[in-house]
């Protein structure tokens, strides 16, 4: 029979020895003390209040509006359907008050679980953001039999960046960006303040902070782990950062001059992609000692391609399996680095071109570059986000909301040089190209980047930039002990690859949260190659095939022996 709430309260009252403790919640009961319930204790949290003077940037209060007990749940396979089991846990959800008025609240999620190994995670975003993050789902890259950070005993934690999508029509995703604040909250400042506000719940509940925080994020959520890395270093232990938009402003500006021409001419339709991935593929696949479709070696490939054996007889456009001059300099303008008229934060002038390989896999439903560069149909302006590559959709709504704060403006018109000094502002605030992570690592911060080859989403060459940078800046020595870049050959933007030839999917799925966890905690560096996998999604988890994901340079190239096994792969640097 349990205990009255009463008694059990006055017992974990005597036990608590951090219940003042800064950003503690009076009244409430650690579930570390043993002395209650979690079922009883969880629900004590909702109405609660977090100051904002325990939130260390300028902030309004946080309340908790929910705490729900969530019982352990066993795993459940349904078909080719299958959710992982998950543990007893507490699910507070909440949200932080603005100072501006005319700003939206910054909505977080935190998952507390009854059996806490002491260290949390949190989440990263992805794209414009605004929708919650609610750190209950794989992590990203993960494999279908790797457990949830939540089910490993972590401490889960999310949030929607400070704005709520659905505000805003489909085609104007970047409209917060015209409140300062919200736009500071999408840049940095809401992942520091949900932060700060997960360690108060975290001592609230549990009596203690959190040993070691982890950021774990791809694409925006992967420039968030950079950016805290960057402006607030002494508050995480590590990060990984997977595809991450280094230079985010310079990267949707880039898109301009890339989508622009095919307003006239330019655009290619899927056709004309599958096209051009036939022809990368017979040019580059056998140069990592295998022709399956796949191409592994990276820096090689762009010397082998020559648009102009793709070009259609007399420049225009004459069917389906050429490309005509105007779609030729779109291809071309993808492949080149975009030079800016002036510097941007940290020096950077320059947004890198695009490697080839992997145009036509699904990412995640569109062909990569139907996806991301071409869409589905000419562009439009104001971009139809039903049809609009994301190229022009990311694009147009950076340069309305966030540099000329004008959404009636004709994008098609836009020359930076005539915003430079909203454009140096902007910069400031989003990019996060600072390579000076002396601070970081001095505390034993540890750092884990992985690129993706086949990404057309972001530039796979702006993260290595980055890493040469931090190098640069920091030295060999410091860069070794501290941090890791890894390549995944051919791998899109959401991380799936797939041949070109046949279809099959190619290993790409691999856990760094368990290398970065021991890394920070045992000093134990991860290997030189990590193994990727690809599995059956349900039970048994059949293993499709493997293969080695390298560090920069190198590239797995094969040996001989069974290709979908990782064994029959060495990694060789990859060289231009």
């Amino acid at each position: 029979m349990r205990a009255p709430l009463s008694a059990l309260l006055l017992l974990a009252a005597a036990a608590c020895a951090s219940c003042s403790a800064p950003g503690f919640v009076p009244g409430h009961v650690p579930v570390a003390s043993g002395s209650i319930f979690p079922s009883v204790a969880c629900p004590t949290l909702a109405g609660r209040t977090i100051p904002a003077d325990a939130i260390g940037l300028p902030s309004g209060n946080a309340v908790i509006t929910s705490a729900a007990y969530v019982p352990a749940a066993g795993a459940l396979a349904e078909g080719t359907s299958y959710t992982a089991a998950s543990p007893e846990h507490c699910r507070v959800v909440g949200r932080i008050a603005p100072v501006d008025k005319a700003a939206q609240d910054i909505q977080f999620q935190v998952n507390l679980p009854s059996s806490w190994n002491g260290k949390a995670v949190q989440y990263g975003g992805g794209g414009y953001n605004g929708t919650l993050v609610t750190g209950l789902a794989p992590l990203r890259d993960a494999a279908p039999d790797d457990a949830p950070p939540l089910t490993r005993g972590y401490v889960t934690l999310g949030t929607d960046s400070g704005h709520q999508a659905a505000s805003f029509a489909p085609n104007a995703i970047g409209q917060f960006g015209l409140n300062d604040e919200m736009l500071a909250n999408y840049a940095f400042a809401s992942y520091k303040k949900v932060r700060d506000v997960a360690v108060a719940v975290m001592r609230t509940y549990y009596g203690r902070k959190p040993a070691r925080i982890y950021y774990f994020g791809g694409s925006e959520g992967g420039r968030e782990g950079l950016t805290m890395a960057q402006r607030f270093p002494a508050d995480y232990d590590g990060v990984v950062s997977v595809v991450p938009v280094v230079q985010l402003s310079m990267l949707f500006q880039s898109y301009i001059p890339r989508s622009v021409p095919q307003f006239e001419g330019g655009w290619l339709s899927p056709a004309k992609v599958r096209t051009l991935a036939s022809y990368v593929a017979q040019r580059c696949d056998a140069l990592d000692g295998l022709a399956d479709g796949v191409v592994n070696n990276y820096l090689a490939c762009p010397r082998q391609v020559d648009l102009r054996a793709l070009r259609c007889t007399g420049g225009a456009d004459t069917g389906d399996n050429c490309l005509s001059d105007a779609q030729i300099a779109v291809v071309d303008s993808v492949h080149r680095p975009y030079n800016f008229p002036f510097p941007l934060a940290n020096g950077r002038q320059v947004y890198p071109g695009w490697f080839y390989g992997n145009e036509t896999t699904p990412d995640p439903v569109l062909p990569t570059m139907t996806r991301w560069a071409t869409g589905a149909a000419v562009p439009t302006e104001p971009p139809d986000a039903r049809s609009a590559a994301q190229y022009w959709l990311y694009g147009s709504n950076y340069v309305k909301y966030f540099v000329v704060r004008d959404g009636n403006f004709d994008v098609r018109t836009y020359r930076p040089e005539n915003f430079r000094p909203r454009l140096e502002q902007v910069s400031a605030i989003l990019d996060s190209s600072n390579p000076d992570l002396s601070a970081f690592f001095a505390r034993g911060g540890k750092l884990i980047l992985r690129e993706n080859m086949g990404d057309l989403a972001q530039s796979p060459q702006a993260g290595i930039d980055y890493f040469q940078a931090v190098r640069a800046k920091l030295g060999d020595a410091a860069v070794e002990r501290s941090m890791r870049l890894y390549i995944s050959p051919a791998s899109t933007h959401s991380g799936p690859a797939a041949s070109v030839t046949t279809g099959a999917p190619v290993a790409t799925m691999v856990d760094l949260l368990e290398p970065l966890d021991r890394w920070v905690t045992l000093d134990d560096a991860p290997y030189d190659a990590l193994v990727q996998v690809s599995r059956l999604p349900v039970p048994p988890f059949t293993l499709q095939a493997s293969r080695p994901m390298c560090r920069y340079p190198a590239y797995p190239h094969f040996i001989g022996g069974d290709p979908a096994a990782a064994s029959s792969y060495q990694c060789r640097e990859s060289r231009p």
